[in-house]
């Protein structure tokens, strides 16, 4: 079973309301635990949604699960109790913060699922700007953010972007592999929207760490049309789907010119 349709088109993307989803090509299989949570340090409700999935025939592609017991807890044993809004969807509103190590702790029908992830460091940009770009002998416009990689420390980025006020999106996620302590110009642009001159874009740049990084990046890795593109890193093992992502996040505003 792939997961890369199922998380390219369910997945609710928590302190911006955005749809991001995770497509599986799914038929009819044994159906799957699903766990997406994310804390930022950003003062707002902290989600986390847990579903099943479903066949691909399905009508519905979310399948949510009720009444689970979900707790984060940080590294000073603080505990955030989160409780269930909607189907499938928790909340606790908090602020994580910056070098924190969390555990998301999920039980659910007599099992409990675990995952922890640290919040790094906060990279911020100090500009942002339109560029122009020859794509197939058409001019294509992008957003470039510039900033600063912190030398000597692993900084894993994950880019998603709003325009004109539609739900966001992921665009991309990054690392420093190669511009460790450089300046940098990050080109975030989706070769599937086109960006007009006076179009609004937010961006939020997250900065994650590896974990969310290795999932994301299999996830943008893995080729659609490919006849068994592979599942992307479970934080939870092989008790259930998903991840689990403390992060740092800053948000941006252009008018594309």
């Amino acid at each position: 079973m792939s997961c890369y349709r199922y998380f390219m088109g369910l997945l609710v993307v928590f302190g911006t309301a955005c749809e991001d989803v995770i497509d599986v090509d799914l038929k009819d299989v044994t159906p799957q635990l699903v766990i997406i949570g994310e804390v930022s340090n950003r003062l707002e409700d902290q989600y986390v949604t847990i579903s099943r999935t479903v066949a691909f025939s399905a009508a519905d592609p979310f399948d949510a699960v009720s009444d689970a017991e979900v707790t984060v807890f940080d590294d000073r044993g603080k505990a955030f109790e989160f409780v269930e809004n909607t189907p499938g969807r928790y909340q606790s509103r908090f602020r994580g913060e910056v070098g924190r190590r969390y555990q998301l702790q999920v039980r659910v029908d007599g099992q409990t699922f675990e995952a922890v992830s640290s919040m790094p460091e906060s990279v911020l940009a100090d500009s942002i700007g339109t560029g122009i770009r020859n794509v197939f002998n058409e001019e294509q416009k992008f957003i470039s953010v510039k900033y600063q990689d912190p030398i000597g420390v692993p900084n894993y980025y994950r880019y998603l972007w709003s325009i004109n006020g539609a739900p966001p999106k992921m665009v991309r996620v990054s690392n420093d592999k190669f511009t460790d302590g450089k300046y940098v110009s990050e080109d975030v642009t989706d070769f599937e929207t086109e960006l007009d001159t006076g179009d609004s874009v937010s961006i939020w740049m997250q900065c994650i760490d590896k974990a969310t990084f290795d999932f994301w990046n299999a996830v943008q890795a893995n080729n659609p049309g490919n006849a068994a593109p592979a599942n992307p890193p479970s934080a939870f093992g092989n008790g259930a789907l998903g991840y689990f992502s403390a992060q740092a996040v800053a948000e941006y505003f252009i008018t594309v010119q």
